[in-house]
């Protein structure tokens, strides 16, 4: 949205005179209407399903993006804005939450980094649509990057026509056979009678039973405490989204422009250019991340992220009050480009080596970003949480990841103007002090299914060794109930808690 905001026509189009004013109100806008989506996204996942309301938030993105394109004043532009910031708020939380449900668990990491991966790409191609339109004439330069936006929505949109519902979602709403149809699709070789199909149905049937049966559902019992530990789980979720947000990335790469102008860059069209590059080096950590994250221990990942970071900050601290690197007036860099003068809101006094050292260790921070805490601050809340609360609680975990990314970006031009480079500092110690939270506080998650994930927190298990399975007793107890079925010549089928075993026996003796 900053690269939009730079272009002089969309100021005059839309008739803004002060642009860092509206350019606070359009964030303000954009991120309240995603916390909003993300807090009501979970009742909304579990009552019109995962796919359903991905299939609405992409229509609503849709008409956002049209409002916005066709916008004529700023009242549209905001309702544009707070259309699609309501949608993307859902999608960060409900698209996590369906990947997961769908994913195996040698593969969930990898399917959650890719969704970061393409969101990443997005946001890189947005970054050099800007660049490109640049030059175009009137109101083309502004409404050609933001018009290119629909093109991910109908094909988002089209793409999940194709895409099963959630199994889980389905036994949740009492659907057993499109739910067992759904994992054939999607495990084994195609049939229901396959051996990994019915186990993983057998552990999903007996967690959702036993949740209903004890009505381990909804808000209340997310924040009870109780052999589940679900408080603990909550809290480890929202520290992962807020840890995200307390690297420092989101603020490096709003106010990449103002530091590329610390090295002379000092026009509209070079500021851009800067965004581009950045939207590239953190497309291209993200890949590492897609390949390999699931082979990853999911802590030590985060662990080496947050030292990798904490020192990049720490060194671009040094770097930076040796260079006296002074940032003046941080909030005219979104100011109407005036004929060949420079917009650069930062001057250097003595521009030097040190300046190249200071952006080589901002890239290798993006570096260290996009490859741990960039697709693990999503991974891992989605991985925590039993079946009853998960829509719910990734609700409150993403919510506060929206909060915090609001706080971050407002509080930053404050920060910037006030103490400099010790900004910087503050970083540092936070992604240090994470890293040490993580070791002592967050359990492994790597390589477990959904329900063994489960039994880590009600079992109270304190492994970290990421090969080691905990007991996963609806599979054991299928295994020996196929092992009595043979002998016994029967043929086993799942009792649901609305029916009697003389129904079941019943219905046995009809099917035979």
């Amino acid at each position: 949205m900053g690269g939009v905001l730079m272009v002089p026509d969309f100021t005059t189009a839309l008739q803004i005179k002060r642009v860092p004013n509206v350019y606070t109100s359009i964030v303000t806008v954009m991120m309240g209407a995603a916390f909003i989506g993300a807090i009501i996204s979970g009742p909304l996942a579990d009552i019109i399903g995962r796919r359903g309301l991905s299939v609405i938030c992409a229509v609503l993105s849709i008409l956002g993006d049209l409002l916005l394109v066709s916008a004529n004043n700023l009242s549209m532009f905001y309702a544009g804005r707070a259309i699609a910031g309501f949608s993307v708020g859902v999608l960060s939380m409900v698209l996590p939450l369906y990947i997961s449900e769908l994913a195996p668990f040698n593969f969930r990491g990898r399917a959650i980094a890719l969704d970061q991966f393409f969101i990443i790409l997005g946001i890189s191609i947005a970054f050099w649509a800007a660049y490109g339109s640049a030059s175009l004439e009137h109101n083309e330069s502004w409404r050609v990057p933001l018009g290119i936006q629909l093109i991910p929505a109908l094909i988002f949109g089209m793409a999940l026509m194709y895409i099963p519902q959630s199994p889980r979602y389905l036994v949740q709403q009492h659907r057993d056979e499109e739910a067992l149809l759904v994992l054939a699709l999607i495990r084994g070789d195609g049939t229901v009678e396959h051996k990994a199909v019915q186990m993983e149905f057998a552990e999903i049937k007996q967690t959702l039973m036993f949740e209903e049966k004890y009505h381990k559902i909804g808000y209340r019992y997310l924040f009870r405490p109780g052999c589940d530990r679900n408080p603990r789980r909550l809290l480890l979720g929202v520290l992962a989204q807020v840890f995200q947000q307390l690297t420092g990335a989101n603020t490096l790469m709003l106010y990449a422009p103002i530091l590329f102008n610390a090295t002379g860059i000092d026009n509209r069209i070079s500021a851009l250019l800067a965004n581009g590059i950045t939207g590239l080096v953190m497309l291209g950590a993200t890949i590492p991340a897609v390949i390999l994250i699931d082979r990853w221990s999911r802590t030590k990942a985060m662990i080496i992220g947050s030292l990798g970071c904490g020192t990049c900050m720490m060194i671009m601290a040094i770097t930076a009050a040796v260079a006296n690197f002074k940032i003046l007036g941080v909030d005219n860099i979104y100011e109407e480009e005036k004929a060949k003068q420079s917009d650069s809101t930062v001057s250097i006094s003595n521009p030097s080596p040190v300046s190249i050292v200071f952006f080589t260790f901002f890239y290798i921070f993006l570096v260290f970003y996009g490859s741990t805490w960039g697709p693990l601050g999503w991974i891992y809340p989605a991985e925590l949480y039993s079946h009853g609360v998960r829509s719910k609680a990734l609700g409150i975990t993403t919510a506060a990841n929206w909060l915090f990314n609001f706080g971050a970006l407002q509080i930053s031009p404050l920060a910037f103007k006030s103490i400099q480079w010790k900004v910087y500092v503050i970083y540092c110690l936070f992604c240090f002090a994470m890293g040490y939270a993580v070791y002592l506080f967050f359990p492994e998650t790597q390589g477990k299914s959904l329900e063994e994930i489960d039994l880590l927190f009600s079992g109270n298990f304190k492994s970290h060794d990421p090969t080691v399975h905990h007991p996963a007793t609806a599979s054991q107890a299928l295994a020996l109930l196929q092992q009595k079925n043979a002998k016994e010549n029967m043929h086993f089928s799942f009792m649901d808690s609305t029916t009697s075993l003389e129904e079941q026996r019943s219905q046995q003796q009809r099917e035979q």
